[in-house]
């Protein structure tokens, strides 16, 4: 599973920068943190805990108009939460590898290097590592392998030396699809995070 994982990883980098040669196309980097809570669909749910979540990865933007273009790569997410049913506490762990697809929208330039910045659109999660526990004591996997996100950005884009940009978004990633492949319990999850990007 970790070679296909990272021999996915290497050919979504070269393609991007094939791509990035011929297209009106910028490629960059990005990081977050933030935090998750679970949406489970049971009503013995109780004790909810947010976890802490980061996310990075690289970042393209094919742009097919001024203020319009395509946004994808990958990030890896990292994720933790927990909560209780019946009182007894699950805790759950995740790493993913996210491909998104987001349609981009701009404004046009103002005070000469601002632009305000919106992405909306999906999210394809291929799970790359997960850990379960029950009352501390660790279980089977019960994670899917892939599961899909709706993802909004809202943010501010500064343009540096000369051509390149940096970000700052605001990021909501909720999954619709259950996270679980062994449970009863219809179990999602939804985070918010602060981004910052840099396209070259």
């Amino acid at each position: 599973m970790r070679k296909k994982f990272y021999f996915l990883l290497f050919a979504m980098t070269i393609t991007t920068a094939l791509f990035a040669q011929r297209f009106e196309y910028q490629l960059g980097l990005k990081g977050a943190l933030g935090f998750d809570w679970p949406v489970v669909e049971n009503d013995d749910v109780s004790g909810r805990d947010n976890g802490l979540c980061y996310k990075y990865g690289l970042t393209g933007v094919y742009y097919f108009g001024e203020s319009y273009g395509i946004t994808s790569g990958f990030n890896i997410i990292g994720s933790q939460f927990s909560f209780k049913i019946s009182d007894i506490e699950s805790k759950y762990k995740t790493t993913y590898c996210q491909i998104p697809v987001l349609l981009k929208m701009r404004t046009d330039n103002f005070a000469d290097k601002f632009r305000l910045m919106g992405e909306i659109g999906y999210g394809f999660n291929l799970l790359v590592s997960g850990e379960y526990k029950l009352e501390n004591v660790k279980q089977d996997n019960p994670y899917r392998d892939v599961c899909s996100s709706f993802i909004v950005h809202l943010g501010l884009e500064m343009e540096v030396l000369n051509r390149s940009v940096l970000q700052f978004i605001v990021g909501y990633d909720t999954v619709f699809s259950s996270m679980m492949s062994m449970s009863n319990d219809n179990i999602k999850m939804s985070n918010l995070c602060f981004e910052l990007g840099f396209l070259f």
